[in-house]
C-alpha cells in the first residue's frame, strides 16, 4: 500500500512539473525584433512583438513625440515632433519591453518645393535646372529603381539603382503619401559616383520616398519623384521626373 502511495504521489509531482514547464515556455519572455527605432516627423516603423502572452498593449512615455498602436504582434509607432522617448509594449501577464524612439525634423524639407534641386550628395550639394547636365528617372519590370545624372562635360556622374519591391516609385501607392524603407542588411541597392572619370561604388542601406509630386494633369507630363537614400553612412537626395514605368 505504502508504494502504490509513493508511486501516486511520483506521479502527480511528474505532472505537476510538466505543467509548470509548459507554462514557463509559454510565459517567455517579451522579444522585439528592433528595440531602437529613428524616425522623421511624419514617419511611421513598424516593430514585430514575439513571446509572452497576447494580446499585446504600448504606450509612449511622451505622446507628443511619438503615437503608437498595436495591430496584432504589430507595434507601429509614428513621430509627430522632434525629440527623444520610448515606448513600454506590456503582455498579459505584465512583461515588459522597451524601445527607444528618436524623431528628427526631415534633412530635405527645404527641397519639398523646390523639384530643380535634382542633387545633394557629398560634394554635390546643389545641382539645380536642366541646363546642369542629363537626369533621368526610370524603373524596370524587375522594379529596379534607377536615377542617373551625367554633367555637361560628361566627366562626371551619379548613378543610383535602388530596389523596389513594393512599388513605391511609379507603382498603385497613394502619391500624397510619404512611405519608407527602413534600415536592412538587406542591401537596398547601389550608388556609383564618378569624379573626373574615376568611379567610387557605395552600397545603400536604406532609402525612403519623401516626396511624390503629381503630374499637372498635362498628358504625357510625368510624375516627379524625391527619394532620400543612405549610402555607407552618408545621406542623400535625388529628385527627377519618372520617364519610364513598369507595365
Amino acid at each position: 500500500m505504502k508504494k502504490i502511495s509513493i508511486y501516486v504521489l511520483s506521479l502527480i509531482l511528474s505532472g505537476a512539473f510538466f505543467v509548470s514547464c509548459e507554462k514557463d515556455d509559454n510565459n517567455r519572455g517579451l522579444t522585439l525584433d528592433k528595440n531602437n527605432a529613428e524616425l522623421i516627423i511624419g514617419e511611421e516603423t513598424a516593430v514585430k512583438v514575439s513571446g509572452g502572452v497576447a494580446p499585446y498593449e504600448a504606450t509612449a512615455a511622451d505622446e507628443t513625440v511619438a503615437e503608437v498602436a498595436v495591430d496584432g504582434s504589430d507595434v507601429t509607432i509614428k513621430g509627430l515632433k522632434e525629440g527623444n522617448t520610448t515606448i513600454k509594449v506590456t503582455d498579459k501577464e505584465g512583461s515588459e519591453a522597451t524601445i527607444t524612439v528618436a524623431v528628427k525634423e526631415d534633412p530635405f524639407e527645404d527641397e519639398k518645393d523646390d523639384a530643380t534641386v535634382r542633387i545633394k550628395w557629398d560634394t554635390y550639394e546643389k545641382i539645380a535646372g536642366t541646363d546642369e547636365g542629363t537626369f533621368t528617372l526610370t524603373k524596370s519590370e524587375d522594379k529596379i529603381v534607377t536615377f542617373s545624372w551625367t554633367n555637361e562635360e560628361g566627366d562626371e556622374s551619379l548613378v543610383l539603382a535602388l530596389n523596389d519591391p513594393e512599388d513605391r516609385i511609379g507603382g498603385d501607392a497613394d502619391e500624397e503619401e510619404t512611405a519608407s524603407v527602413r534600415e536592412s542588411v538587406v542591401v537596398a541597392g547601389e550608388l556609383t559616383v564618378t569624379v573626373e572619370g574615376e568611379s567610387t561604388d557605395y552600397n545603400v542601406t536604406s532609402w525612403r520616398l519623401v516626396q511624390a509630386q503629381p503630374a499637372d494633369g498635362e498628358e504625357g507630363t510625368p510624375d516627379t519623384y524625391w527619394i532620400a537614400f543612405t549610402a555607407d553612412g552618408k545621406t542623400g537626395l535625388c529628385v527627377a521626373p519618372l520617364t519610364v514605368e513598369t507595365e
